[in-house]
């Protein structure tokens, strides 16, 4: 038969017991008991405990809903699924080789010191053979400069050209330039392989050009060796990717994939 009210709950387990208890740090309080051995604890230790569950969970919350933002905020750059684990962290160098370091090193400053490099716009120039390890750096540096809060964008020279050639069926050039000069970072993969069309080298001047104006840096990775650099590349691109301490820095070793 079902219980009727409270007084026959209780007459079913006991009736409530009430003791004045010793709490170590709160002092003392008054434990109650309905289940026979079952005593309340401290009451303000009770609810501080619940504040810090609250407060561990909003923590939770806050953390999963950052690591959510960051995924998209990777996917939306642009990092392509093979180098989402590059960091500069773990870009393997030889000791026998100084230059490996040496560039980990200009890496790891250019990211450490992003809001320093925004302030004069300066760029830097990954040159090197296939397989050196340039877009294991570049992407590092984009995977820092997206954790600090800032925007990057990783693509080769040709999806961007084509980018923004799409925009000529009933878009605005400008506009499509403009999605390529906004982000603090943007990273040019396959920087001066093969000729441009005039079409395609006043793009790429549009967008270096804007960034430059705007001081917004570029990191360009190309195969073409320093003085190759110089002698096909727009003379024009080239000094405004030099300028405000822009640096080119060599990967002169053999192809980690060989």
């Amino acid at each position: 038969m079902a219980l009727k009210g409270a007084s026959e709950f209780l007459g079913a387990f006991g009736s409530v017991q009430t003791e004045r208890r010793q709490c170590a740090e709160h002092g003392e309080y008054t434990s109650k008991s309905i289940f026979r051995g079952v005593w309340t604890g401290c009451p303000v230790c009770q609810k501080l405990k619940a504040a810090d569950e609250m407060a561990a969970y909003a923590e939770t919350l806050r953390r999963e809903a950052k690591r959510d933002e960051m995924s998209k905020r990777i996917g939306r750059s642009g990092i392509a699924e093979r180098f989402r684990n590059c960091r500069i962290e773990n870009f393997a160098v030889s000791e026998s080789i100084p230059g490996m370091a040496r560039a980990k090193a200009a890496a790891a400053d250019y990211a450490e010191n992003f809001e320093d490099v925004l302030q004069t716009g300066r760029n830097m120039i990954f040159s090197g053979k296939r397989g050196t390890g340039k877009n294991h750096l570049a992407c590092g540096i984009a995977h820092k400069v997206i954790e600090s809060g800032r925007s990057a964008v990783v693509i080769t020279v040709g999806d961007m050209l084509q980018t923004v050639k799409d925009s000529f069926n009933g878009g605005s050039e400008k506009e499509a330039v403009g999605t390529f000069v906004k982000p603090d970072l943007l990273v040019l993969d396959e920087f001066g392989a093969g000729g441009l069309s005039e079409t395609d080298g006043r793009i790429l001047f549009s967008v270096i050009n804007g960034r430059y104006e705007r001081l917004m840096p570029t990191l360009v990775l190309t195969n073409l060796s320093a003085k190759d650099f110089r002698e096909n590349v727009d003379a024009r691109i080239r000094d405004r990717l030099r300028d405000g301490g822009g640096k080119l820095i060599p990967f002169d070793w053999s192809s980690y994939r060989a």
